[in-house]
């Protein structure tokens, strides 16, 4: 009798355990979509200076995008760099992925290889750098960045009304 009783109990666990399998693969992907900033909508933006040392001096250069997304409960530094680089990389092997000058929003990353995403803190918030590997990526990057923030600031209704 306790035999009968113990296949239906050991189906069951079974059963429980592979959804609880699923879960934590589910969990291991942190950002299954490409917009990864309307779930994670930066407030501010600013140009990632790089800083190279020589002999006699120093000088400086563009060196891509610094996005501010403010804190919120759960969010972590590390979640949140893995959800913006799983989305830039899902963004570059997407069919008919659009140009780097094409205007662009915040479901339309830029398309460039070899973007370097880093999280920072900033207080009450992160710094998402995107760093490209060389001037016209940084460049696109910047103007990428702004236009996203710019999306974020105009309210929802007039970005749909407008065809945004």
């Amino acid at each position: 009798m306790s035999a009968k009783f113990a296949t239906p109990v050991l189906a069951a666990s079974m059963l429980l355990g592979s959804l609880g399998i699923a879960q934590s693969a589910h969990a291991s992907n942190p950002a299954g979509q490409a917009c990864v900033f309307d779930k994670y909508a930066p407030i501010a933006v600013a140009p990632y200076i790089t800083e190279n040392s020589i002999d006699y001096g120093s000088y400086s250069f563009l060196g891509g995008a610094q996005l501010f997304v403010p804190a919120r409960e759960g969010l972590t530094r590390e979640w949140l760099a893995a959800s913006v680089q799983q989305a830039l990389a899902s963004s570059q092997s997407a069919p008919g992925a659009s140009s780097p000058d094409a205007p662009a929003n915040s479901c339309d990353s830029p398309h460039f290889k070899d973007v370097q995403v880093t999280v920072v803190s900033g207080g009450n918030g992160f710094w998402v750098q995107l760093i490209g590997k060389d001037s016209h990526t940084s460049e696109a990057l910047l103007k990428w960045a702004r236009s996203v923030v710019d999306e974020h600031k105009t309210p929802q209704t007039f970005r749909s009304a407008s065809g945004s």
